[in-house]
Protein backbone atom coordinates (compact mmCIF):
# COMPACT_ATOMS: atom_id res chain seq x y z
CA UNK A 1 0.00 0.00 0.00
CA UNK A 2 1.43 3.17 -0.95
CA UNK A 3 0.69 6.18 1.19
CA UNK A 4 1.75 9.84 0.91
CA UNK A 5 1.23 12.58 3.29
CA UNK A 6 -0.19 16.48 3.15
CA UNK A 7 0.38 18.79 5.79
CA UNK A 8 -2.19 21.37 5.64
CA UNK A 9 -4.53 23.78 7.75
CA UNK A 10 -7.65 23.40 5.29
CA UNK A 11 -8.51 26.82 6.55
CA UNK A 12 -11.06 26.11 5.04
CA UNK A 13 -10.56 22.94 2.17
CA UNK A 14 -11.29 24.45 -0.87
CA UNK A 15 -11.61 23.75 -4.57
CA UNK A 16 -7.48 24.50 -4.53
CA UNK A 17 -6.91 22.04 -1.93
CA UNK A 18 -9.11 19.25 -4.09
CA UNK A 19 -6.79 19.99 -7.17
CA UNK A 20 -3.36 19.11 -5.24
CA UNK A 21 -5.18 16.04 -3.85
CA UNK A 22 -6.21 14.76 -6.87
CA UNK A 23 -3.03 15.72 -8.38
CA UNK A 24 -0.81 14.18 -6.32
CA UNK A 25 -2.85 10.74 -5.69
CA UNK A 26 -2.93 10.79 -9.56
CA UNK A 27 1.05 11.79 -10.07
CA UNK A 28 2.31 9.15 -7.34
CA UNK A 29 -0.17 6.71 -7.60
CA UNK A 30 -0.56 6.38 -4.05
CA UNK A 31 -3.80 4.41 -2.33
CA UNK A 32 -3.78 5.95 0.97
CA UNK A 33 -3.55 9.39 2.08
CA UNK A 34 -3.02 11.36 5.49
CA UNK A 35 -3.31 14.57 6.48
CA UNK A 36 -1.19 16.24 9.10
CA UNK A 37 -3.50 19.09 9.61
CA UNK A 38 -3.52 22.42 12.34
CA UNK A 39 -5.85 21.86 14.73
CA UNK A 40 -7.86 25.34 16.19
CA UNK A 41 -5.29 27.94 15.85
CA UNK A 42 -3.23 28.02 12.43
CA UNK A 43 0.26 28.78 11.11
CA UNK A 44 -0.04 32.66 11.19
CA UNK A 45 -1.43 33.53 14.62
CA UNK A 46 -5.26 32.89 13.93
CA UNK A 47 -8.10 31.05 15.24
CA UNK A 48 -9.41 28.41 12.60
CA UNK A 49 -12.04 29.27 10.22
CA UNK A 50 -13.71 26.01 11.57
CA UNK A 51 -13.24 23.93 14.53
CA UNK A 52 -10.75 21.35 14.08
CA UNK A 53 -13.76 18.66 13.70
CA UNK A 54 -15.60 20.03 11.45
CA UNK A 55 -12.55 20.97 8.77
CA UNK A 56 -11.75 16.87 9.32
CA UNK A 57 -15.59 16.35 7.82
CA UNK A 58 -14.68 18.33 5.03
CA UNK A 59 -11.38 16.52 4.35
CA UNK A 60 -12.82 12.84 4.33
CA UNK A 61 -15.96 14.25 2.51
CA UNK A 62 -13.47 15.34 -0.03
CA UNK A 63 -11.08 11.74 0.09
CA UNK A 64 -7.93 12.44 2.52
CA UNK A 65 -8.01 9.36 4.38
CA UNK A 66 -6.93 9.93 7.57
CA UNK A 67 -6.34 13.18 9.37
CA UNK A 68 -3.77 13.23 12.27
CA UNK A 69 -3.54 17.04 14.20
CA UNK A 70 -0.24 18.85 14.34
CA UNK A 71 -0.05 20.10 18.31
CA UNK A 72 -0.38 23.90 18.23
CA UNK A 73 2.92 23.85 20.06
CA UNK A 74 3.76 23.86 16.08
CA UNK A 75 0.55 24.66 14.30
CA UNK A 76 1.51 28.05 15.74
CA UNK A 77 5.26 28.18 15.30
CA UNK A 78 7.27 29.40 12.67
CA UNK A 79 7.75 28.34 9.16
CA UNK A 80 10.53 26.22 11.07
CA UNK A 81 9.16 24.83 13.76
CA UNK A 82 5.72 23.95 11.90
CA UNK A 83 7.30 22.24 9.13
CA UNK A 84 9.96 20.35 11.43
CA UNK A 85 6.91 19.22 14.09
CA UNK A 86 5.13 18.02 10.89
CA UNK A 87 7.90 16.08 9.27
CA UNK A 88 9.15 14.26 12.40
CA UNK A 89 5.45 12.57 12.86
CA UNK A 90 5.30 11.70 9.42
CA UNK A 91 8.49 10.45 9.29
CA UNK A 92 7.82 8.13 12.86
CA UNK A 93 5.12 6.86 11.46
CA UNK A 94 7.52 4.89 9.39
CA UNK A 95 4.81 4.15 6.61
CA UNK A 96 4.80 7.66 4.68
CA UNK A 97 6.83 7.31 1.18
CA UNK A 98 5.89 10.79 -0.19
CA UNK A 99 5.39 14.74 1.08
CA UNK A 100 3.10 16.07 -1.71
CA UNK A 101 2.49 19.53 -1.52
CA UNK A 102 2.06 22.29 -3.60
CA UNK A 103 3.81 25.92 -4.85
CA UNK A 104 4.20 28.10 -7.15
CA UNK A 105 7.63 27.15 -8.20
CA UNK A 106 8.12 23.10 -8.63
CA UNK A 107 11.96 23.54 -9.20
CA UNK A 108 13.00 20.36 -7.47
CA UNK A 109 16.48 20.64 -7.73
CA UNK A 110 16.47 24.20 -6.26
CA UNK A 111 14.28 23.61 -3.12
CA UNK A 112 17.03 21.05 -2.68
CA UNK A 113 20.10 23.30 -3.32
CA UNK A 114 18.71 25.63 -1.28
CA UNK A 115 17.41 23.52 1.50
CA UNK A 116 20.88 21.73 2.29
CA UNK A 117 22.42 25.34 2.83
CA UNK A 118 19.48 25.90 5.41
CA UNK A 119 19.76 22.44 6.90
CA UNK A 120 23.52 22.78 7.33
CA UNK A 121 24.24 26.75 7.63
CA UNK A 122 27.67 27.21 6.37
CA UNK A 123 29.81 29.63 7.64
CA UNK A 124 29.13 32.04 5.08
CA UNK A 125 25.90 31.23 4.87
CA UNK A 126 25.22 32.93 8.87
CA UNK A 127 27.48 35.99 8.25
CA UNK A 128 25.48 36.90 5.53
CA UNK A 129 22.17 36.27 7.18
CA UNK A 130 23.93 38.18 10.60
CA UNK A 131 24.46 41.06 7.72
CA UNK A 132 21.23 41.04 6.81
CA UNK A 133 18.89 41.15 9.84
CA UNK A 134 21.74 44.20 11.20
CA UNK A 135 20.43 45.83 8.28
CA UNK A 136 16.59 45.67 9.95
CA UNK A 137 15.26 43.42 7.24
CA UNK A 138 12.76 40.77 8.82
CA UNK A 139 13.76 37.16 8.88
CA UNK A 140 12.11 35.79 5.87
CA UNK A 141 13.41 38.14 3.74
CA UNK A 142 17.22 38.41 5.25
CA UNK A 143 17.59 34.67 4.96
CA UNK A 144 16.34 35.27 1.33
CA UNK A 145 19.10 38.32 1.11
CA UNK A 146 21.80 35.58 2.47
CA UNK A 147 21.02 32.66 0.32
CA UNK A 148 21.11 35.13 -2.94
CA UNK A 149 24.41 36.29 -1.95
CA UNK A 150 25.95 32.73 -1.43
CA UNK A 151 24.11 30.86 -3.74
CA UNK A 152 23.92 30.77 -8.23
CA UNK A 153 19.93 31.32 -8.19
CA UNK A 154 18.57 34.62 -9.36
CA UNK A 155 14.89 33.92 -8.08
CA UNK A 156 14.58 32.61 -4.34
CA UNK A 157 11.45 31.04 -3.75
CA UNK A 158 9.95 33.12 -1.27
CA UNK A 159 5.97 32.61 -1.11
CA UNK A 160 4.15 31.53 1.57
CA UNK A 161 4.20 27.87 0.24
CA UNK A 162 7.59 28.02 -1.00
CA UNK A 163 8.58 29.16 2.52
CA UNK A 164 7.16 26.01 3.99
CA UNK A 165 8.12 23.55 1.06
CA UNK A 166 11.97 24.78 1.93
CA UNK A 167 11.35 24.00 5.60
CA UNK A 168 9.88 20.78 4.83
CA UNK A 169 13.00 19.78 2.13
CA UNK A 170 15.03 21.00 5.19
CA UNK A 171 13.43 18.71 8.36
CA UNK A 172 13.71 15.63 5.64
CA UNK A 173 17.40 16.27 5.58
CA UNK A 174 17.70 17.25 9.18
CA UNK A 175 16.11 13.96 10.01
CA UNK A 176 18.21 11.77 7.23
CA UNK A 177 14.05 10.24 6.42
CA UNK A 178 13.17 7.97 3.50
CA UNK A 179 10.18 10.26 2.51
CA UNK A 180 10.33 12.22 -0.70
CA UNK A 181 9.03 15.56 -1.08
CA UNK A 182 6.76 15.74 -4.62
CA UNK A 183 6.00 19.32 -5.57
CA UNK A 184 2.18 20.03 -7.19
CA UNK A 185 2.16 23.45 -9.40
CA UNK A 186 -0.54 25.37 -7.88
CA UNK A 187 -3.56 26.54 -10.04
CA UNK A 188 -5.65 29.63 -9.01
CA UNK A 189 -5.25 32.55 -6.70
CA UNK A 190 -1.92 33.51 -4.80
CA UNK A 191 -1.90 32.37 -1.18
CA UNK A 192 -2.92 36.05 0.30
CA UNK A 193 -5.06 37.12 -2.80
CA UNK A 194 -8.26 38.60 -1.16
CA UNK A 195 -10.05 38.41 -4.36
CA UNK A 196 -12.79 35.79 -4.68
CA UNK A 197 -12.54 34.15 -8.29
CA UNK A 198 -15.01 31.42 -8.95
CA UNK A 199 -13.35 28.14 -9.02
CA UNK A 200 -10.18 28.22 -7.55
CA UNK A 201 -10.01 31.07 -4.91
CA UNK A 202 -7.64 31.54 -2.09
CA UNK A 203 -8.76 30.45 1.45
CA UNK A 204 -7.87 34.28 2.84
CA UNK A 205 -10.11 35.31 -0.20
CA UNK A 206 -12.60 32.55 0.82
CA UNK A 207 -12.63 34.07 4.91
CA UNK A 208 -12.68 38.02 3.57
CA UNK A 209 -16.05 37.01 1.47
CA UNK A 210 -17.62 34.97 4.31
CA UNK A 211 -16.94 37.68 6.61
CA UNK A 212 -18.08 40.70 4.64
CA UNK A 213 -21.18 39.18 3.81
CA UNK A 214 -21.65 38.25 8.03
CA UNK A 215 -21.60 41.77 8.18
CA UNK A 216 -24.07 42.92 5.31
CA UNK A 217 -26.09 40.26 7.24
CA UNK A 218 -26.26 38.82 3.31
CA UNK A 219 -25.99 34.77 3.08
CA UNK A 220 -22.87 33.76 1.70
CA UNK A 221 -22.59 30.48 -0.82
CA UNK A 222 -19.40 28.25 -0.50
CA UNK A 223 -20.91 26.20 -3.58
CA UNK A 224 -18.72 27.76 -5.87
CA UNK A 225 -15.35 27.72 -3.87
CA UNK A 226 -15.61 24.87 -1.93
CA UNK A 227 -15.75 20.94 -3.66
CA UNK A 228 -19.22 19.53 -3.77
CA UNK A 229 -19.05 16.97 -0.73
CA UNK A 230 -17.60 19.59 1.58
CA UNK A 231 -20.86 21.82 0.53
CA UNK A 232 -23.41 19.61 0.94
CA UNK A 233 -21.99 18.74 4.57
CA UNK A 234 -22.06 22.62 5.41
CA UNK A 235 -26.03 22.84 4.00
CA UNK A 236 -26.60 19.97 6.45
CA UNK A 237 -24.21 21.24 9.66
CA UNK A 238 -23.91 25.05 9.16
CA UNK A 239 -20.88 25.71 11.30
CA UNK A 240 -20.49 29.29 13.07
CA UNK A 241 -16.99 30.20 11.76
CA UNK A 242 -14.75 32.36 13.74
CA UNK A 243 -12.54 35.30 13.33
CA UNK A 244 -9.20 36.91 15.00
CA UNK A 245 -11.25 40.33 16.65
CA UNK A 246 -13.65 37.24 18.26
CA UNK A 247 -10.39 37.03 20.66
CA UNK A 248 -9.63 40.64 20.74
CA UNK A 249 -10.98 40.92 24.08
CA UNK A 250 -9.03 38.60 25.90
CA UNK A 251 -5.76 38.95 24.22
CA UNK A 252 -6.24 42.58 25.50
CA UNK A 253 -7.22 41.63 29.12
CA UNK A 254 -4.04 39.23 29.04
CA UNK A 255 -2.02 41.81 28.05
CA UNK A 256 -2.91 44.57 30.10
CA UNK A 257 -2.88 41.98 33.05
CA UNK A 258 0.48 40.92 32.50
CA UNK A 259 3.57 42.41 33.91
CA UNK A 260 6.42 42.97 31.45
CA UNK A 261 8.31 39.96 33.15
CA UNK A 262 5.57 37.36 32.66
CA UNK A 263 5.17 38.74 28.65
CA UNK A 264 8.93 38.28 28.02
CA UNK A 265 8.49 34.76 29.35
CA UNK A 266 6.20 33.33 25.89
CA UNK A 267 7.39 32.36 22.58
CA UNK A 268 8.25 34.73 20.47
CA UNK A 269 8.78 37.57 22.39
CA UNK A 270 12.35 39.20 22.23
CA UNK A 271 14.36 41.97 22.08
CA UNK A 272 12.71 44.07 24.60
CA UNK A 273 9.54 43.33 22.53
CA UNK A 274 7.28 42.67 26.06
CA UNK A 275 7.52 46.90 27.02
CA UNK A 276 6.26 47.85 23.36
CA UNK A 277 3.60 44.89 24.00
CA UNK A 278 2.48 46.22 27.42
CA UNK A 279 2.50 50.05 26.27
CA UNK A 280 0.42 49.47 22.66
CA UNK A 281 -1.77 46.82 24.44
CA UNK A 282 -3.07 50.34 26.82
CA UNK A 283 -3.63 52.42 23.40
CA UNK A 284 -5.53 49.82 21.58
CA UNK A 285 -9.34 49.14 21.31
CA UNK A 286 -8.97 46.60 18.62
CA UNK A 287 -7.04 43.84 17.56
CA UNK A 288 -6.15 45.35 14.59
CA UNK A 289 -4.84 48.48 16.12
CA UNK A 290 -2.80 46.58 18.53
CA UNK A 291 -1.23 45.14 15.26
CA UNK A 292 -0.83 47.78 13.78
CA UNK A 293 1.12 49.49 16.64
CA UNK A 294 3.75 46.86 17.14
CA UNK A 295 4.62 45.60 13.58
CA UNK A 296 7.43 46.90 12.14
CA UNK A 297 10.11 46.37 8.93
CA UNK A 298 11.80 44.12 11.29
CA UNK A 299 8.51 42.80 12.55
CA UNK A 300 5.91 41.66 9.66
CA UNK A 301 2.22 41.81 11.15
CA UNK A 302 2.55 37.51 10.79
CA UNK A 303 5.19 37.32 12.78
CA UNK A 304 3.08 40.03 15.71
CA UNK A 305 -0.25 37.75 15.03
CA UNK A 306 1.93 34.68 15.73
CA UNK A 307 3.76 36.30 19.14
CA UNK A 308 0.43 37.48 20.25
CA UNK A 309 -1.14 33.83 19.85
CA UNK A 310 1.90 32.46 21.60
CA UNK A 311 0.46 34.91 24.83
CA UNK A 312 -3.11 34.01 24.33
CA UNK A 313 -2.22 30.13 24.43
CA UNK A 314 0.15 30.63 27.16
CA UNK A 315 3.13 28.53 25.08
CA UNK A 316 6.18 29.68 26.63
CA UNK A 317 9.97 30.48 25.30
CA UNK A 318 12.53 27.95 24.94
CA UNK A 319 10.19 24.81 25.45
CA UNK A 320 11.60 21.93 23.11
CA UNK A 321 8.41 20.16 22.09
CA UNK A 322 10.00 18.10 19.90
CA UNK A 323 11.41 15.84 23.05
CA UNK A 324 6.94 15.48 23.82
CA UNK A 325 6.00 14.22 19.96
CA UNK A 326 6.08 10.85 20.77
CA UNK A 327 2.39 10.08 19.42
CA UNK A 328 -0.73 10.27 16.94
CA UNK A 329 -3.46 12.26 17.77
CA UNK A 330 -6.18 11.02 15.18
CA UNK A 331 -9.00 13.33 14.58
CA UNK A 332 -10.78 11.02 12.04
CA UNK A 333 -10.31 8.21 8.75
CA UNK A 334 -12.31 6.37 6.49
CA UNK A 335 -11.99 2.37 5.61
CA UNK A 336 -8.48 3.29 4.53
CA UNK A 337 -7.38 5.35 7.07
CA UNK A 338 -8.79 2.72 9.31
CA UNK A 339 -6.05 0.57 7.25
CA UNK A 340 -3.40 2.48 7.68
CA UNK A 341 -3.67 3.15 11.45
CA UNK A 342 -3.18 -0.73 11.44
CA UNK A 343 0.08 -0.35 9.57
CA UNK A 344 1.47 2.49 11.26
CA UNK A 345 0.54 0.29 14.85
CA UNK A 346 2.22 -2.70 13.33
CA UNK A 347 5.37 -0.32 12.14
CA UNK A 348 6.05 2.72 14.58
CA UNK A 349 6.16 3.59 18.28
CA UNK A 350 4.01 6.29 18.33
CA UNK A 351 1.15 6.16 20.98
CA UNK A 352 -1.95 6.45 18.47
CA UNK A 353 -5.06 8.86 20.38
CA UNK A 354 -8.38 8.13 19.62
CA UNK A 355 -10.24 9.09 22.77
CA UNK A 356 -8.14 11.56 25.26
CA UNK A 357 -10.28 9.72 28.17
CA UNK A 358 -8.12 5.92 27.39
CA UNK A 359 -4.65 7.35 27.02
CA UNK A 360 -1.71 5.76 28.46
CA UNK A 361 -0.26 7.12 32.16
CA UNK A 362 2.95 8.19 30.19
CA UNK A 363 0.89 10.26 27.78
CA UNK A 364 -1.56 12.40 30.62
CA UNK A 365 1.18 15.19 31.35
CA UNK A 366 2.22 15.59 28.18
CA UNK A 367 2.89 18.95 27.89
CA UNK A 368 1.78 18.92 23.92
CA UNK A 369 -1.03 17.70 25.01
CA UNK A 370 -2.07 20.01 27.65
CA UNK A 371 -1.45 22.89 24.87
CA UNK A 372 -4.11 21.11 22.57
CA UNK A 373 -6.61 20.81 25.47
CA UNK A 374 -6.19 24.69 26.58
CA UNK A 375 -6.15 25.53 22.76
CA UNK A 376 -9.30 24.01 22.36
CA UNK A 377 -10.89 25.66 25.32
CA UNK A 378 -10.07 29.16 24.73
CA UNK A 379 -11.79 28.65 20.82
CA UNK A 380 -14.50 27.85 22.41
CA UNK A 381 -15.17 31.74 23.65
CA UNK A 382 -14.57 33.24 20.69
CA UNK A 383 -18.43 31.72 19.27
CA UNK A 384 -21.47 33.93 20.56
CA UNK A 385 -23.67 30.68 20.96
CA UNK A 386 -23.70 29.86 24.60
CA UNK A 387 -23.76 25.76 24.07
CA UNK A 388 -20.97 26.22 22.05
CA UNK A 389 -18.55 28.03 24.37
CA UNK A 390 -18.61 24.87 26.47
CA UNK A 391 -15.03 23.85 27.16
CA UNK A 392 -13.01 19.81 27.39
CA UNK A 393 -14.29 19.24 23.96
CA UNK A 394 -11.25 17.58 23.75
CA UNK A 395 -12.56 15.16 26.17
CA UNK A 396 -16.24 14.97 24.80
CA UNK A 397 -15.97 15.25 20.71
CA UNK A 398 -15.75 11.73 18.91
CA UNK A 399 -13.20 10.67 16.69
CA UNK A 400 -15.23 11.28 13.09
CA UNK A 401 -15.64 8.06 11.32
CA UNK A 402 -16.59 8.53 7.42
CA UNK A 403 -18.08 5.02 6.38
CA UNK A 404 -18.17 3.97 3.29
Amino acid sequence: MKIIAIIAEYNPFHNGHMYQLQKSVQETGANGVIAIMSGNFVQRGHPAFWDKWTRTELALAAGVNLIIELPVFFATASAEQFGFGAIKLLNDTHVVSQLCFGTENTDQHAFDKIASILANEPPEFKQALASALAQGLSFPAAREKALKAILDIDTIPNTSNSILGLEYFKAIKKLNSPIEPHLTKRVGSGYNDEKLNIGFSSATAIRKAYFDALKKQESFDFGDVLPQNCNDYLRQVQPAALSVEHFQDILLYKLRSSSTLELSKFREVTEGLEYKIKAHALKARTYNELIEGLKSKRYTATKISRMLNNILLNIPKDFDGTKHLNYLRVLGFDPTGQKILKMIKDNSELNLITNLNHIPYSLKENPLLSMDCLATDVYALGYKSTPDRQGAKDLTKSIIIRRP
